[in-house]
């Protein structure tokens, strides 16, 4: 590079305003074979108005280097003319976007490694093509109208969202940015284009599309659930502010209300007291509790009522932590309705029957004593305690089940009162020993005894029915930690597996007693389970081959 054309270059590097890309112009210069022609040929003033290259070149020396400055300031000045336009270049080469000078005409004049790596072309191809040559057809007129805009000076520079086509065909979404450089006299030169590719990034936009499209369907289609399902619903949110967003069948519970605070005192337990905004199966289940199943009284403002089986389960983000809950209900009031009627049918039956059993039991003792019919009257007497038992187990089950069981607790000595019912249903465990062990330590309870001795004479006959004949019945009474366990153990077949946890259930008889054709309308072990509860103990079933074993357990004063 000759002197003229390194202060030239230098001067512009030191003005604000150069005219053109420092970079192009050096190389211009540095191969023409008339450089000083060159030179003032290729330059034009800077906008800065200090800095004129149609000067001659003795001109501009002797303004780069002032009279009296040696040769090594010379060296100084081209050492650093050949270090700013190697910055420049690096920077424009390695730039992160691409980046391209561009003529008038639209054809490429210079670009960078990314925009070449965005096209798919090289630079050299590049310059023989115009940005509308490698444009989508559907955004040339768009781009075109800006640039034109842009060389009028209309507008100072754009930004447009459009594509651009590959190489291999391939559609290339890019974020563009076009600005001007301009003459001393304010004429366009060229335009300078960066480009960003963000094929990568509209991939993720349409990906978020896509599945904001498909979280908008299913939200669709759950609301289209909640709102639709046949029992009422409730999301508390408790996000920020609690919410309630209640289904149309849930305005039975809610009323209508926002909040549960609103609504709470509409809601009763089974025997009618209030139920605090703490005891709510939502608030349990905020709590973290999940209720599988509780029934509820709602109070309507016309003064009648309805009962729900109502469910709840806390609702958990992500990271596990309890935002909310949901709560389901049914209105169970037509069945409790029909409960009702079928325990008032079964209470009426067995009074009814009550009093003309009593009277063929009178009849049938007073006939048995005399000889000539003693062997009749034993069956007449037999049929109708066996008739009667079953009249008081309807009863029984009928006060269970509408909660009007009248329990009388008293202080009674277990051990004792096991001993004297054994003796009292010798007749029902006849052709059976019978041996009670009591471990030491086992206190007094507060119990019913009449209750009690039921059970046990309920477990005793089913341990004498299903046991082997000849066998032994053993009782086992025992403390464990704060309670009482009682167990009636016979030898016989056993009890099915799969039949266990159905043995307490109402009407239930085991296989083994449909085929033998044991009396009973199974009812026993259920009235069993009953007044085991309303103590406040448990009662259970284990069996083994050889084995069976009835146990419940009592609780200590």
């Amino acid at each position: 590079m000759n002197l003229a054309a390194l202060t030239l270059q230098a001067a512009w590097l030191s003005c604000d305003n150069p005219p053109i890309e420092v970079g192009a112009m050096a190389e211009g210069i540095e191969a023409s074979s008339n450089r000083d022609e060159e030179v003032a040929s290729m330059a034009s003033p800077c906008r800065c108005g200090r800095h004129d290259a149609r000067v001659t070149p003795g001109e501009l020396v002797g303004r780069a280097a002032p009279e009296g400055s040696d040769i090594t300031q010379r060296h100084q000045a081209e050492q650093a003319l050949r270090e700013s336009e190697e910055r420049f270049r690096l920077t424009f080469e390695n730039a992160p976007i691409g980046m391209g000078i561009v003529g008038l005409d639209g054809r490429f004049i210079r670009v960078n490694r990314v925009y070449c790596e965005i096209l798919g072309y090289s630079a050299e191809e590049l310059s023989t093509l115009r940005f509308q040559d490698i444009t989508h057809p559907d955004d040339v007129d768009t781009d075109v109208g800006l640039a034109e805009q842009l060389r009028r000076g209309e507008i100072p520079r754009y930004q447009l969202a459009k594509r651009y086509l590959h190489k291999d065909g391939r559609v290339i979404p890019v974020i563009l940015h076009g600005s001007v450089v301009r003459g001393e006299g304010g004429e366009p030169i060229h335009y300078i284009a960066q480009v960003e590719d963000v094929t990568a990034r509209k991939r993720a936009e349409e990906e978020r599309e896509r599945l904001l499209a498909q979280l908008d369907a299913e939200r669709r289609t759950l609301q289209t659930v909640f709102d639709s399902a046949p029992v009422p619903l409730l999301l508390i949110d408790r996000n920020g502010a609690e919410r309630v967003i209640a289904n149309p069948h849930a305005l039975d519970l809610t009323g209508g209300a926002a909040e549960r605070g609103q609504y709470v005192g509409r809601l009763l337990r089974p025997d009618g007291t209030a139920l605090p905004l703490d005891e709510l199966p939502s608030s349990r289940a905020m709590r973290g509790e999940t209720i599988p199943g509780e029934e509820l009284v709602v109070a309507r403002a016309d003064g009648s009522s309805r009962t729900f089986l109502v469910a709840a389960a806390p609702l958990r983000d992500s990271a596990g932590k309890i935002t909310g809950a949901v709560v389901a209900g049914e209105d169970i009031s037509p069945l409790k309705e029909l409960a009702r009627m079928r325990e008032e049918w079964t209470s009426i039956i067995a009074h009814d029957l009550r009093q003309p059993i009593t009277t063929i039991v009178l009849k049938a003792t007073l006939l048995a004593k005399q000889p000539q019919c003693s062997d009749k009257a034993q069956h007449i007497l037999a049929s109708a305690t066996l008739l009667s038992r079953m009249v008081s187990d309807l009863l029984d089950v009928s006060r269970l089940e509408s909660r009007r069981l009248d329990l009388r607790p008293a202080k009674v000595d277990l051990p004792a009162l096991i001993r004297a019912t054994v003796e009292r249903t010798a007749d029902a465990t006849r052709g059976h020993r019978v041996d009670v062990e009591v471990s030491d330590g086992v206190p007094p309870l507060i119990v019913d005894p009449g209750r009690l001795e039921q059970v046990l004479t309920n477990l005793l006959s089913n341990a004498a029915k299903y046991g082997a004949p000849e066998t032994p019945i053993r009782i086992a009474v025992e403390r464990r930690g704060g309670e009482v366990l009682v167990a009636v153990e016979n030898e016989g077949k056993g009890i099915a597996p799969e039949e266990l946890p159905r043995l307490f259930g109402r009407y239930y008889r085991t296989r083994e007693a449909k085929l033998g054709g044991a009396a009973g309308l199974g009812l026993g072990l259920y009235i069993v389970r009953g007044l085991i509860e309303a103590h406040g103990g448990r009662v259970w079933a284990e069996s083994e081959p050889g084995k069976a074993s009835f146990q419940f357990t009592l609780p200590l004063p």
